[in-house]
């Protein structure tokens, strides 16, 4: 089954409207294809309070649209399909996006993926964590 980024985007955005009945503050992490659905989720107004992406590659492809929430942008020193810095460039003049060149490969946080990072995984585990508390510090303010 082939399905687009925007279907895949309604299906999140669907849930997480279902979260927002039940929890005052909606945080959002992806990896890959989830990394591009939470920018999609994030680019619409009051959905989600901030979010996290890693290696969302095809994020490349809405640079048409904004974060209209906190993001944190985690992309790998290179990709085979297309070139990080010059998407890095285009992506930190956005508003509300902090984007940062992890020091691995695309997979660097999946044990299971073969490009794997300890090192790599932990540091952009210790930026998203800090990342949110200092999301929650500034809502509870």
């Amino acid at each position: 089954m082939n399905m687009g980024f925007m279907q895949v985007a309604d299906t999140a955005r669907s849930t997480v409207k279902q979260l927002r009945r039940t929890y005052r503050t909606v945080y959002v992490v992806g990896y890959s294809v989830g990394a591009t659905t939470a920018w999609l989720c994030g680019t619409e107004p009051g959905l989600v309070d901030a979010f996290v992406a890693y290696y969302g590659s095809r994020i490349r492809d809405y640079l048409d649209k904004q974060p209209k929430c906190p993001s944190l942008l985690l992309f790998p020193k290179q990709e085979t399909s297309f070139n990080v810095d010059e998407l890095i460039s285009k992506l930190r003049v956005q508003d509300n996006a902090d984007v940062r060149k992890c020091d691995g490969l695309h997979g660097f946080a999946d044990p299971q993926n073969k490009y794997y990072s300890e090192v790599a995984s932990r540091q952009a585990f210790d930026d998203t964590i800090c990342f949110f508390s200092n999301i929650s510090k500034s809502l509870s303010d």
